[in-house]
């Protein structure tokens, strides 16, 4: 009984260290103003969208974009992205948060999803908010594609 506890205790403390992701270093681009309905941006203020990479997209050199080497991690089920800095003033909206929408689900690259820990990493569609230095997606892990899904019966 001792020996089948201790394998139970051993395999769990294995599955948990595995399941823990370290943090991982990636790419975020910023895109200062307000969707303009069209796919663009106006040069308004606020936060435009919000793109995630495993290698930097465009330059900071462009006035409407800010790019940051970001660092983030799986925690309870939300993708925690931290920011080295605080995002341009210009990226506050009306009421002086750093707000954006996100209009469909955004797929993140495989890459960077298996550096996170997971096959497959999706962003759902929502009102998000950066609030200090931190970025907080709630996530959904899909299967790879093409596996069976669980019916539930």
């Amino acid at each position: 009984m001792k020996k089948s506890f201790l394998l139970l205790v051993i395999f769990l403390c294995a599955f948990v260290i595995k399941s823990e992701a370290k943090p991982v270093d990636f790419s975020l681009t910023i895109t200062l103003g307000t969707p303009d309905g069209k796919g663009g941006c106006t040069t308004d203020f606020g936060l435009c969208s919000v793109i995630i990479t495993m290698h930097p997209i465009g330059n900071s050199g462009n006035s409407g974009s800010e790019v940051m080497n970001v660092t983030g991690e799986i925690r309870n089920n939300m993708l925690v992205i931290n920011l080295p800095k605080s995002v341009n003033e210009k990226g506050k909206n009306k009421q002086g948060r750093y707000t954006f929408t996100v209009a469909k689900e955004m797929v993140l690259e495989q890459e960077l999803a298996k550096k996170l820990g997971v096959e497959r990493l999706v962003i759902p569609a929502g009102n998000y908010e950066i609030k200090g230095n931190t970025l907080s997606y709630p996530i959904i892990r899909h299967p790879e594609p093409g596996s069976a899904l669980p019916t539930g019966k």
